[in-house]
């Protein structure tokens, strides 16, 4: 499920859950579900009233979580793969009431308290099922967090959503796709370590693969590396040498190799709302309020100098402050 465009319903077993044929959906009505800050296009798809109705923004959490743990309970028996992909914290922000009001930043706060309390459930409940010492757990993101009203009344109320990366969700900047990795893994990973290694989610599949020994063909994941021994092992060596990132905006293409990282054009590449904008704020005009530098912009806006592209060192500027390249501006070749 989505929890932002609709349809807003369940789906279980690859049919939706309350859907019957006398009641279908219908392109170009307006949908018939609660409205939250940042809930978008209401009047895209409708009908389907009943399927909508089982649908409840603020308990979407403690389902998921609920099913989990019936899921797990019933697979405790043998190996399993349990994929949770949770709505938390994607906008818009919806958490259960038992969470609101329990950050100091607001309703975006709220909601990470409440995949906080997800992940808990779901490890206490390895943890009772006397699993936790013998189940591998993988927590990400897909990627960094986002600048949309939100975003924005967090920002204010002190929360770093990436850190202290620049940038956000949809940008080429390192605040808009490099997110937390964790790998807990008793008697193969240990504990309290931390790795540079360059991984990305693709590799997640050749990754499992060779866990359970199971051969991939050529056409099976052709850009997915196994990196079971950068789970395993610290060092960065272990990791990839290069990664191709592509944005909202393909003139802004990435380039990782090393420490290095080119972008192929100015700014973000990302959303490029400035100040007042409440969805799609980002890019330059984040700089208004978030404060933080970057060689290529001033007062919210690309310098007129600024060079066509941006190569940075990320070992000496993992921010992103300073671009490198500004003296090839205007080169010919």
């Amino acid at each position: 499920m989505l929890n932002s465009h609709p349809p807003f319903v369940c789906v279980e077993n690859h049919r939706v859950v309350g859907w019957t044929p006398d009641d279908p959906f219908v392109l170009g009505k307006r949908t018939k579900t609660r409205v939250f800050p940042e809930k978008r296009a209401l009047d895209q798809i409708g009908g389907a009233d009943a399927a909508h109705a089982l649908y409840d923004d603020e308990a979407v959490g403690t389902r998921l979580v609920e099913r989990s743990i019936e899921w797990l309970c019933k697979h405790r028996g043998g190996p399993f793969f349990l994929y949770l992909a949770t709505t938390q914290i994607h906008h818009s922000f919806t958490p259960a009431p038992r969470f609101r009001g329990s950050s100091q930043c607001g309703i975006y706060g709220d909601f990470v308290h409440e995949m906080d309390w997800m992940v808990g459930e779901i490890m206490n409940t390895l943890k009772g099922l006397n699993l936790e010492e013998n189940t591998l757990v993988v927590l990400t993101s897909d990627n960094g967090g986002m600048f949309n009203g939100g975003g924005q009344d967090a920002w204010r109320a002190g929360h770093r959503l990436n850190g202290p990366l620049l940038g956000f969700k949809f940008g080429a900047w390192e605040g808009g796709h490099r997110v937390p990795f964790i790998v807990r893994w008793p008697g193969r990973v240990p504990a309290g370590s931390t790795s540079n290694a360059l991984i990305s989610h693709i590799d997640l599949m050749a990754t499992l693969a060779a866990l359970v020994r199971q051969p991939l063909g050529e056409s099976e994941g052709p850009d997915s590396y196994n990196l079971l021994s950068a789970w395993i092992d610290s060092r960065p060596d272990r990791g990839r040498e290069s990664l191709v990132l592509a944005v909202l905006r393909l003139t802004h293409l990435a380039i990782r190799h090393g420490k290095w990282v080119y972008i192929g054009a100015r700014g973000s590449g990302g959303f490029r709302g400035r100040k007042g904008n409440r969805y799609e704020r980002g890019g330059p005009g984040a700089l208004l309020l978030t404060g933080e530098v970057n060689s290529g912009i001033e007062e919210g806006r690309l310098k007129a100098g600024a060079p066509p592209g941006q190569l940075y060192d990320l070992e000496s500027d993992h921010r992103g402050s300073t671009c490198i390249i500004g003296i090839l501006s205007g080169s010919k070749r």
